[in-house]
């Protein structure tokens, strides 16, 4: 963890990290950092259609070359950070075994994006912690409202994202996919 100052500015106290427990498990939510970027992208780089734990996956990941699809994780500080967002991992024993980002979209809302838990880890609140710390910012930064997408390939984002008080507002249909739509208001339970 770093270490904390005697009076913290906002800034630093938003982006030092944030243990969270489950079941054992301790994960520290924290703001990115550049060091952080091969295993953002390898976190992106895992699939995410259908159920997809699985306890024996390796950590860390193996690094792939780059962002693959997702242009926006070439450069975090630029793309949500800059951008008055803000860009979380959650880190595990010295592993980054999960991300997540906020940026605000046309309508002014806390748009969520790039979610991933390692699959070793899911299930035991490390994505439950990003969102709680993601939601955190978005109040911090002045959002009212929360807003992500999904596709319909992921039945157990579904559930989660409707555990945690987001509700469905529409879905999008695609060539080769279908997006579901939720919102929450910021500091709902």
């Amino acid at each position: 963890m770093f270490p904390v100052p005697a009076t913290p500015s906002r800034q630093e106290k938003n982006a030092q990290c944030r243990p969270h427990r489950h079941n054992g498990l301790v994960a520290n939510v924290r703001r990115f950092e550049p060091r952080d970027r091969e295993a953002v992208w390898a976190l992106a780089d895992i699939p995410f259609k259908g159920y997809t734990a699985d306890p024996i996956a390796p950590i860390p990941l193996p690094v792939p070359d780059g962002p693959g699809h997702w242009r926006d994780l070439v450069s975090p500080e630029r793309t949500f950070l800059a951008m008055g967002g803000e860009f979380l991992v959650a880190e595990l024993d010295a592993n980054i075994v999960g991300m997540g980002g906020i940026r605000s979209n046309e309508r002014r809302e806390a748009e969520i994006m790039r979610v991933r838990v390692h699959p070793a880890v899911r299930r035991q609140g490390v994505g439950r912690a990003l969102m709680d710390a993601l939601e955190q910012r978005a109040a911090d930064l002045g959002f009212r409202v929360m807003h992500l997408g999904t596709t319909v390939e992921q039945p157990e984002a579904i559930a989660f994202y409707r555990s945690l008080g987001y509700k469905e507002i529409g879905r999008e249909a695609f060539p080769t996919w279908v997006l579901v739509y939720f919102t929450k208001p910021v500091g709902s339970r």
